[in-house]
């Protein structure tokens, strides 16, 4: 047992190592130009030994994206558990994304371009993918859009937040408007002060205001719209 034990702790810590490397690398080099053969090389492995513990590239890629998801995840549950408005709870909730991706750019855009190529990409997989670092990805992934969800539904029973949209529209609606803009300032970043006279916190400050005012007005929902 205690052998048994022990090899999977010496997979770990190879495992481990593996994705640090890569994830400097995948950074530096973008994740079209980083091939398993420079990965193996900086290593110091085989392309070969990468296949003990790797299915191919993307899978070491989610590896590094589940590391960055769950460290991100940890932050959002510590606000969930604070006794402050569910409209609050948004709030925080958004401000950490932001936070999360100043401190840590390549990182969020990871998580980006996991969120737009996941599901496509393994639309088809059955059962036996549940164990890989994709779909562990996946499951803390959803586990911070329903941490949105919960915060949703703490400000509608508080009456903090005031509409029409059920909580699952709104989740849906405050996710995609929270990974939108994250991802309009990467990709504007070192243009936003000439183009359009604000700095990245700026652009997200007023989101946030129009994010606030909209969540505490009964705006109309699409059946109510004639157009």
């Amino acid at each position: 047992m205690e052998i048994k034990k022990r090899k999977e702790w010496e997979k770990r810590s190879k495992q481990n190592r593996i994705i640090d490397i890569a994830e400097i690398l995948f950074n530096e080099k973008g994740y079209e130009a980083t091939t398993l053969d420079i990965i193996a090389k900086q290593a110091g492995y085989s392309k070969r030994n990468l296949y003990q513990y790797f299915a191919d590239k993307n899978d070491i890629f989610n590896a590094i994206t589940l590391k960055t998801l769950i460290s991100l995840n940890k932050e959002l549950k510590s606000i969930i558990q604070k006794e402050i408005t569910g409209l609050n709870m948004i709030i925080a909730i958004s401000s950490t994304f932001f936070n999360y991706f100043m401190n840590h750019r390549n990182s969020f855009d990871n998580i980006i371009f996991f969120d737009i190529t996941y599901c496509n990409d393994n639309s088809n997989n059955n059962e036996e993918n549940d164990n890989s670092f994709g779909s562990k990805a996946e499951k803390i992934h959803q586990q911070n859009l329903d941490l949105i969800l919960k915060a949703l539904e703490i400000g509608i029973k508080d009456g903090s937040i005031i509409t029409k949209f059920t909580p699952k529209q709104l989740q849906l609606i405050i996710w995609g408007q929270n990974m939108g803009i994250i991802h309009s300032i990467s990709r504007r970043y070192d243009q936003l002060k000439d183009i359009y006279n604000s700095t990245p916190r700026e652009v997200f400050t007023n989101y946030l205001k129009m994010i606030n005012n909209c969540l505490q007005c009964e705006i109309t929902t699409i059946l109510e719209i004639k157009l």
